[in-house]
Order: C-alpha cells, then structure tokens, then sequence
C-alpha cells in the first residue's frame, strides 16, 4: 500500500540498486567493518532438519518475530503463521509502505535495528537494499517461485499486485466496459475517474508502455495522460479507491489492484475489471530478511513459511502468489490478457517519475 510519493531522502536511497547476489557477510548501516551473517547455521539446511533447527532457535530466541509490513492482509498470514508455530508471536507493525521504510531506515541509522522482516512493496525494498539492510534469502522454498519472483537482490517475491482498470457496473453498463486505455481521455468520462495519489511507478509503467510497446512518442504519450488527468479525481489508498468505486463517488478507478476489486464484488459491491483493459501492470510485494535481525531463526522460519505453505494464504486473500503452484488456485487475470512488469525506469529513474506524476495531479480535484 503505498499513500502518497516517497519523500527525497527516502528516493535518493533507492537511486542505486545492489546486485543480485549476496556475500556472505553484511556490511553495517554505518559502512564499517562487515557483520556476521546471523542465518549462516541454517543456509545449508533443508527439509524437517532445517524446520525443527529453526523452530527450537527461534524459541530459545524469545519466541518472537518483528515483522513491518504495508500488506493489508497480514492478520491472515499471522495467524496462519502462529497456527503452524504456535510456540512463536508474531508482532506485527502494520503501516503505508512510505512509513514501513522511513522507520526501518530511522532505527537503522540511529543503530537501533527493531524489525527481523520486512514484507512491502518493490520500490521501498529496493531502497533498503540499497542501504545494504537486507539479507538475500537462499532457503529451498526458492525452488517453487516463478522467476520474476527471484534474484531481486536482497528480497523476494511473495506475491504481485496487478495493478488494473476497475469500474462501477451501476455507472458502467454491460456492453460500455472500457476497452481501451487512451478512450478515458475522451469528454464523456470528465469527472467520472480516479487516479490514486501515490502511483507514480504505475504511471511510470504506463507511460513506458504506451512509447516503448506501442510506439506512442513522448510527447503524445504526455498530452493524453494531460487529458486523462482533466477527466480524473485524486483518491489517496487504494483501499479508500476501491470503497468510493463501490460507493459509485466515480465511474471508474484507473490504477486500483485486482484484489480489491475482487474482494468488494464477493461482498457485493457493483464493481469489476473484467474483461481486462489492457495491459494489467504487475507489481512484485516481497519479504526480505533484516541484516541485523534480533531474531533470525524466527525470521528464516517466517520466510520459509510464506514462501512455502503460505503461498495457499495468499491465494485465499485472492492476490497472485509468487509460487509456481498453488493448490485450487485460479489465477484472476484472464488466459490471452497482455500484461506488463513494473517498468525497469520506474527504479533507476525515482525522482524523474515522482515528480512528473505530482506535477500531472496538480490541481486534479481530491474525489469524495
């Protein structure tokens, strides 16, 4: 969940991105001498071996884990989690992706690490590996994972959000679903859209799309999305988004997630996304291993849960796990849908998107 633009500080940390592999030492917050790996006695471990190794450690740990996270859904994981080990506590720090970040980063600078997880969006994670907090996982539960799940650094991929276009099927009849991405800049929708406050990387995604997929210049790609924003009102959360949607505030949500328009309609809310405006943008959302972890065994353990048998949580929450198999899962993006990754600029090229995404919404009217 992420509710607004990354302040400067937070994006210049996120500038440069490590590589994808780790060593196996850690250099310290500060820059200084390398610290000791904390997960060293269990990288070479698998199967029950490995799981009782890391269950007996992390109770003699404290029996607990500190986990941050902007994941709305994380009660399900939890009490899954504590379901399995109930001899383990989770506490869990629940916030916008923007305050997940800046307090990691905080208590790591003040030399005060708190959290053993982190489990949030790609860009926040890519600025923390970027710092050199985090430890790339290695654990066997990498073998089940999609590719586009892996070798992201310090991080993996638990689950993707598939960023859509969603309407309100009162306000939009059967036969007027939209169908085509540069039709919303067109009068009929004036005041009838919402674009969500903090989605610079979705716009950022589109507008790659538009001039490196489908050959629009640069300059057409800026003059259509000048007139989408005279049609649009700016929400802030994706959650508040999909309860104005349903509420009928506005016709359609530009960048709302799947998952919250899937959940609403099971409730029977008049919403939906299908069939799909193309393209669905993903997303990836990861847990990542702290460097400094207090409670390791408990953090490996969590990471090798929600990368194994919480993959079947993730699913029932109706979101896209990471896991190449899930069982009973259908994936909700219909077969033949074109669909199109978080674009690579939107990470090299922070500050460039953030501020021309701002500058588009300034002045766009706030919706309810």
């Amino acid at each position: 969940m992420r509710q607004g633009a990354l302040p400067a500080g937070l994006l210049a940390a996120g500038l440069v991105l490590t590589g994808c592999g780790g060593s196996p030492t850690t250099t310290s917050a500060a820059g200084s001498a390398p610290e000791k790996n904390p997960y060293a006695p269990y990288e070479s471990l698998t199967g029950a071996r490995r799981t009782d190794k890391l269950l007996a450690d992390a109770k003699s740990e404290g029996g607990t884990l500190d986990l941050y996270t902007s994941n709305t859904d994380i009660q399900d994981l939890v009490d899954a989690f504590q379901k399995a080990y109930p001899g383990i506590k989770v506490h869990a720090f629940r916030a916008n992706s923007e305050t997940v970040l800046q307090r990691a980063l905080q208590e790591n600078d003040a030399n005060k690490p708190q959290n053993d997880v982190m489990d949030t969006n790609d860009l926040e994670l890519r600025a923390l590996d970027a710092q050199h907090l985090l430890h790339a996982y290695r654990g066997p539960a990498l073998a089940n994972l999609k590719d586009a799940a892996k070798k992201l650094g310090g991080w993996t991929a638990e689950r993707f959000n598939a960023f859509v276009v969603g309407w309100n099927t009162d306000q939009v009849k059967k036969g007027q679903e939209p169908t085509d991405f540069a039709d919303f800049a067109e009068p009929r929708w004036k005041g009838r859209l919402s674009v969500e406050v903090g989605d610079w990387d979705w716009y950022a995604s589109m507008h790659t799309y538009l001039t490196e997929e489908k050959g629009m210049s640069q300059a057409d790609a800026d003059a259509l999305f000048k007139k989408i924003a005279t049609n649009a009102k700016v929400v802030k959360g994706h959650t508040v988004q999909g309860e104005l949607l349903s509420a009928g505030q506005f016709a359609v949500a530009l960048s709302v997630y799947s998952h919250t328009i899937d959940k609403a309609a099971k409730k029977g809310a008049p919403v939906a996304w299908r069939p799909a405006v193309e393209p669905v943008i993903l997303r990836p959302n990861g847990v990542a291993l702290m460097a400094r972890a207090r409670h390791p065994a408990a953090a490996l353990l969590w990471t090798d849960w929600v990368l194994g048998a919480g993959q079947q949580v993730i699913a029932e929450s109706l979101r896209i796990p990471a896991a190449t198999q899930v069982p009973g899962y259908k994936d909700p993006i219909p077969a033949g849908t074109r669909t199109y990754s978080l674009s690579k600029t939107a990470e090299t090229d922070t500050r460039k998107w953030n501020t021309a995404y701002d500058a588009l919404l300034r002045g766009v009217p706030a919706a309810g």
